[in-house]
């Protein structure tokens, strides 16, 4: 099996400690940092983040060789140090608002591919740019959009036929957490939803609902902070990487690319604009 080496920018819940030992969460692969360490066919390699302690815990946990911390965004990564591997893939899991000075940076190399958190970026031009930058330089992009990636919400129209209805509440922002829900419908070819934006809450609110034409309706709730995770976002990590390796390997197209998050971002900007 061929081995691809992966760097994970930001060594927060998401790239490394979500599912570390000691959260809770250590029977799901819902970090990189997990799912590259569990996966045969990548080599975690390093590990980048403008903490020094959060990316030396993440070191340690996982066991990566090599690790880096700055106060700026240029001393996060040198993929050309005169280290002794190249890096393949990067991965960038930093807060929303720095995607695009960081992924303006990894064009600069020459990655097989890059995959960034949603969403792609929090301003609709910059995340133009960096779509357009990616496609000039000939380097994939690939965005994890949660539910997107989930065998069994994927064949949710191939077992209950089209998407005719969704609605979708919730609070914590547009771009953050909307952008869930415009990505799952958007996957779903579905264009008559409701969203609305639930504001002053102290606790989470998040609702989403599809009907599908056979009367069949599917829904996901988090009304409070204690409220359970869906099984079936247990191994969501391990379902983006191994369309990345497929992909890599020649075997699969990426399930959500830069174009897809674009559109779908673009969406969800006109919808906020809409609402303000």
């Amino acid at each position: 099996m061929k081995k691809y080496n992966a760097l994970i920018i930001g060594a927060g819940g998401q790239g490394a400690l979500a599912d570390a030992p000691g959260s809770g969460n250590e029977h799901k692969i819902i970090s990189f940092a997990k799912a590259f360490k569990e996966h045969p066919g990548f080599e975690l390699v390093g590990i980048a983040d403008k903490n020094h302690d959060a990316a030396n815990d993440a070191r340690q946990i996982w066991g990566i060789k090599w690790w880096t911390y700055g106060n700026n965004s240029h001393d996060l990564f040198f993929l050309n140090n005169g280290q002794d591997f190249e890096i393949d893939i990067a991965i960038v899991a930093t807060p929303d608002d720095t995607h695009y000075e960081i992924l303006k940076q990894l064009a600069e190399y020459p990655l097989k591919l890059v995959i960034c958190e949603k969403p792609l970026c929090t301003d609709l031009q910059q995340a133009r740019e960096i779509v357009s930058l990616y496609k000039a330089k000939g380097i994939p992009l690939m965005v994890d959009n949660t539910r997107n990636y989930i065998p069994c919400l994927r064949n949710l129209t191939k077992e209950h036929g089209k998407a005719v209805a969704g609605y979708c509440l919730f609070n914590r922002g547009w771009l953050h957490t909307a952008i869930h829900a415009i990505g799952f419908f958007s996957m779903l070819d579905l264009e008559n939803y409701r969203i609305k934006e639930i504001k002053d809450a102290d606790h989470r609110i998040w609702s989403l609902v599809v009907v599908f034409e056979d009367d069949y309706i599917w829904s996901e709730e988090r009304i409070t902070n204690d409220m359970p995770v869906p099984e079936y976002l247990d191994l969501h990590m391990q379902y983006v990487i191994n369309n990345a390796y497929n992909f890599l390997d020649g075997r699969e197209e990426l399930i959500y690319t830069g174009e897809m998050a674009l559109k779908d971002l673009e969406t969800c900007v006109n919808l906020m604009n809409n609402m303000i």
